[in-house]
């Protein structure tokens, strides 16, 4: 009888994780799921950046969870859904405001104050009004050199 288990793709959740210096050779991952987010692709964003994410070490992998659900936040405004959008903007708040002000060559204070106000600005609409929004978040990097 032949031998299914190997047979079989090792499942995501079950990946070696990477070292940090294997996550900086992925840079090219992050880099490409930041210009599908800057360009308003942000399923495709949410998809590229969690290829990263399902490998990477904490405090790595805690960051991109928050890049990637704020993503996720403006896939769901652009399904008109109102809750799943401010849910998922304090989701994502609540992981990348634990950051320094750069991390992985990435602007967060200005990620996490533009977020913030995203998020803000949503609530002060409602569920009535946030369609009249568009004031998305870029994700800007500080040191191109670095990249």
């Amino acid at each position: 009888m032949p031998d299914t288990k190997s047979a079989r793709a090792t499942p995501s959740r079950n990946l070696r994780l990477l070292s940090e210096e294997e996550v900086a050779q992925r840079r090219p991952i992050l880099l490409a799921g930041i210009d599908q987010f800057n360009g308003g692709y942000f399923f495709q964003a949410h998809e590229t950046l969690e290829e990263l994410w399902l490998v990477s070490p904490l405090p790595t992998r805690t960051f991109l969870q928050g890049i990637i659900q704020t993503a996720a936040a403006f896939v769901h405004m652009r399904r008109r859904e109102y809750a799943g959008t401010v849910r998922l903007l304090g989701h994502a708040l609540a992981k990348l405001e634990t950051f320094p002000g750069e991390y992985m060559g990435i602007d967060v204070a200005r990620l996490v104050t533009e977020t913030r106000a995203a998020r803000d600005e949503l609530l002060a609409l409602g569920p009535e009004r946030f369609e009249e929004w568009d004031n998305v978040p870029a994700i800007h990097l500080l040191d191109v050199a670095n990249v």
